[in-house]
């Protein structure tokens, strides 16, 4: 019995022995991709989708989350041979898209911004609370327009719901007025 024990202890010591050797592996190199790699060309528009869990920081600004994330000179380097007078880049999320438009050394003229269920800026949600006490939240949609980076147009669109009494607001997001919209 001594025999088959010490046999046993040495036949796990010598596999676990065998088992310790070092193996060195190639180096990897780890990338930050806020964008999934399918991208759809056609002619000069180009249109990239945003990764689902990037979708929060793409939605709260998406030309600062464009000009960390997305480099034009790529784009324009990559269709060098086709040289286009612009290119159209748009970035989508489940939520809403930009679009940006620029000239053929990559400088930004213009972008259009689109997105719904947005959540509207502190003082805005406390001065609506306070203004319509009783009225449900429903639906919420953001829509801007820039020339390069100076913001032209920008509003919030905003369903009110109490009971069967409905509202809709359009809201200037530059100073925040609140409106009636028509419905």
């Amino acid at each position: 019995m001594k025999t088959l024990i010490i046999s046993a202890v040495l036949c796990l010591s010598v596999t676990i022995l065998s088992a310790q050797e070092v193996m060195e592996l190639d180096p990897t190199e780890l990338t930050y991709a806020p964008f999934n790699l399918s991208t759809i060309e056609q002619e000069d528009s180009f249109s990239y989708n945003v990764n689902e869990r990037f979708n929060g920081q793409f939605a709260e600004d998406p030309i600062a989350f464009m000009n960390a994330h997305f480099d034009i000179q790529k784009v324009i380097d990559a269709s060098e041979n086709k040289k286009f007078d612009s290119y159209i880049v748009t970035l989508k999320s489940k939520d809403g898209y930009l679009k940006a438009d620029f000239d053929q050394n990559g400088n930004l003229l213009k972008t259009q911004q689109n997105f719904k269920n947005v959540v509207l800026p502190l003082a805005l949600r406390q001065d609506m609370h306070s203004t319509y006490q009783g009225w449900t939240l429903v639906k919420t949609k953001y829509n801007a327009k820039t020339k390069g980076d100076l913001l032209v147009k920008a509003f919030y669109r905003v369903k009110l719901e109490n009971g069967n009494k409905r509202q809709s607001l359009k809201i200037d997001a530059r100073d925040q007025g609140i409106g009636v919209a028509v419905n």
